[in-house]
C-alpha cells in the first residue's frame, strides 16, 4: 500500500477538476507509506504547488517497493496543508479490522476524502470494507479507490469488476465521477497454479473510481442479478 506517482498525478487531476475544493481532512483506508519513485518524481513538487503547501523534504530509502522504513502518507497529505488519519488493524490512527470492526462514533463523517489505494483487495469481507468507507465520509465527501482490475494474480483476494463500482455507486446513491481501467505490467503466474497450456505471465489491469457521497443514507452493498 503506498503512493508512487501515479497516485499523484490523479491527485493532481482532481484538484485542477475542482472535485478536491474544500478538502481538508483526509482518512487513509489502510495506512499507506510514499516509495522512492514519488520521492524523485516532479509531481511531488507540482502537488505542492497547486494546493500552496509546503515543500517536502525526503530521502529515498533505496527500494523499488515500499519498505518499512519508507515515509508515512501523512507526511504528503500535511505538505498538501490537509490533515489525516490512518485506519488500519495495526499501526493505523483508528484502529479498525475491516473484516469486522465497526467505526467508531467520533470519525462518522468526520472525513472530506477517503484514500483506498491498494487496501479493501486484502479484505476477506467486502461489505464491511466498504460500509465502514461510506461511514468514515460525510455527504458531499469524496472517495477514491485505485485497485487491481485483473492480472495480479496473486496480490491480495481479490480484482474488481468495474461493474461492482457502477452498481455501489447506484445502490447508495453514489455520484460516479470516474471510472477508468489503467493498463499495468505483466505478472508471472505462481508455482501453486499448475496445468498444461499455463502462461506463464499474464496482462494485468488497474481500477480508478472517484465517488462522491450525496446523502446520509445506511449503506447498501450492491446485488448482481
Amino acid at each position: 500500500m503506498g503512493y508512487g506517482p501515479f497516485f499523484m498525478r490523479h491527485i493532481i487531476a482532481l484538484k485542477r477538476r475542482g472535485l478536491l475544493d474544500g478538502c481538508r481532512r483526509v482518512v487513509e483506508i489502510g495506512r499507506q507509506q510514499i516509495n522512492d519513485r514519488l520521492i524523485v518524481s516532479p509531481e511531488l513538487d507540482e502537488a505542492v504547488a497547486l494546493f500552496g503547501g509546503t515543500k517536502l523534504e525526503l530521502t529515498p530509502v533505496g527500494a523499488p517497493r515500499i519498505a518499512p522504513d519508507s515515509p508515512p502518507g501523512r507526511l504528503l497529505w500535511s505538505a498538501l496543508g490537509l490533515q489525516s488519519k490512518s485506519v488500519d488493524i495495526a499501526g493505523g490512527d483508528i484502529c479498525i479490522d475491516l473484516n469486522k470492526g465497526r467505526v467508531p462514533w467520533r470519525y462518522r463523517g468526520a472525513f472530506d476524502l477517503a484514500i483506498n489505494a491498494g487496501t479493501t483487495e486484502h479484505v476477506a469481507n467486502q461489505g464491511n470494507a466498504f460500509a465502514a468507507i461510506h461511514d468514515l465520509i460525510r455527504p458531499g465527501g469524496l472517495m477514491v479507490h485505485q485497485l487491481p482490475a485483473y492480472g495480479n494474480i496473486d496480490h491480495g483476494f481479490f480484482g474488481y469488476q468495474p461493474k461492482f463500482f457502477h452498481r455501489l455507486a447506484e445502490a447508495n446513491d453514489y455520484e460516479l465521477a470516474e471510472l477508468a481501467l489503467t493498463p499495468q505490467r505483466e505478472f508471472d503466474l505462481p508455482e501453486y497454479l499448475c496445468g498444461e497450456g499455463r502462461p506463464p505471465r499474464v496482462v494485468s489491469a488497474g481500477l480508478t473510481v472517484v465517488m462522491r457521497r450525496r446523502n446520509g443514507r445506511k449503506f447498501v452493498m450492491p446485488a448482481d442479478g
